[in-house]
């Protein structure tokens, strides 16, 4: 099947499973409602994206990914990760069992594929490249899982934007992974965009009154976070990682840990400038409050579409010029220091912000 087919089959399902389970999402409870502290939307919303974007995932990856060990394993790991998220949708579990079961799913990852973040290349100016030991790989990759679940769960805060900050992702890896000749993994981000989309629809234009016809509203909840986290570093690491079979070999790369922080790079700025900020004033990392770009923007006085816009632009310019850099050939010690050079302007900008509206 062409690749749009692909898209729209996937598309298709993503979509029919939200019209199916709306009501059901109604009758056991999978909803947000809304609260006088953080949650001003009106009326019971299903928490229903990430399991309909799973739904497309599933079958998608049945129909069009060859079954093999790399792929079982990842279906084994995000379908836990789905379980996980629904059961914290619906009774909100401790943060000390999410943490738990992320960190098993983490770790089952690295066993069951072999595959985990140990070569970051010579992004810290180095000849040959760094390469980690086995422990020190499989610590860094379930920090790693842990920081991606929670980048893209932190900036789930206005209509439309983990949506498209994902999709932005998605693309700009399927980009690099066609690039490289990688059409295994290039399909998977095409059947998570097609998954994804339906979704972003539903989000941005539910409650829309049109023609009589009411288009139901519905949130991604934090099973759609956690999925779109944990895929995510899947992903980078198929792509920035040598294969099990060519450890030792970075031929096969195809692209590099440096490249990969632009990919991602508005949800990881946000995270740990948002966190420094709250270590700073002596919080947890974890407290939730209303620092984040999207939250600022609507206190400087912009409206929920100008902020999308703003933030969206952002995500998509930084992903661009990882590729660009990429496709040009720059020392992989370039493009890291340029990307921290991104994240010091960043975070003036954003302080800057702050400060028009203290």
């Amino acid at each position: 099947m062409s690749f749009a087919g692909i898209f729209l089959l996937v598309f298709f399902i993503s979509a029919l499973s939200i019209l199916l389970l709306t009501p059901f999402a109604v009758k056991f409870g999978l909803v947000d409602m809304p609260n006088a502290e953080r949650k001003f939307h009106k009326g019971d919303i299903p928490l229903i994206g990430g399991v309909s974007m799973y739904a497309g995932l599933v079958m998608g990856i049945s129909l069009f990914i060859t079954p093999n060990n790399s792929s079982l394993t990842y279906l084994l790991c995000s379908s836990i990760i789905v379980a996980l998220g629904v059961a914290d949708d619906v009774k909100d579990l401790s943060p000390k069992l999410r943490l738990f079961v992320q960190t098993v799913v983490a770790v089952l990852m690295c066993a069951g594929s072999g595959m985990y973040i140990h070569y970051l290349g010579t992004m810290f100016g180095t000849s040959t490249g760094v390469d980690l030991v086995e422990t020190l790989g499989y610590l860094v990759t379930m920090l790693a899982v842990l920081a991606a679940i929670n980048a893209f769960n932190m900036i789930d805060g206005i209509d439309g934007l983990l949506g498209i900050s994902s999709l932005v992702t998605f693309v700009s890896m399927g980009l690099l992974f066609y690039l490289n000749n990688d059409i295994t993994n290039m399909k998977l981000t095409l059947i998570l965009s097609g998954a994804l989309v339906p979704y972003l629809i539903a989000n941005l234009a539910g409650g829309v009154q049109e023609k009589e016809k009411r288009i139901s509203k519905i949130f991604m909840g934090d099973t759609g976070s956690m999925l779109i986290g944990f895929t995510v570093v899947w992903l980078l690491i198929q792509g920035t990682q040598p294969s099990p079979e060519a450890l030792g070999n970075t031929k096969n790369i195809g692209f590099s840990a440096a490249t990969a922080l632009w990919l991602i790079a508005f949800p990881l700025m946000d995270m740990v400038r948002v966190i420094m900020e709250r270590a700073l004033r002596g919080h947890s990392p974890l407290r939730a409050d209303r620092t984040h770009l999207h939250h600022i923007l609507l206190q400087c006085g912009d409206s929920k579409q100008l902020a999308l816009l703003k933030i969206s632009t952002l995500s998509a310019f930084f992903a661009a010029t990882g590729i660009a850099m990429h496709v040009s050939g720059f020392q992989e010690v370039t493009v890291f220091l340029t990307f921290l050079a991104a994240f010091a302007l960043y975070t003036v900008r954003v302080r800057q912000l702050q400060q028009k509206t203290a």
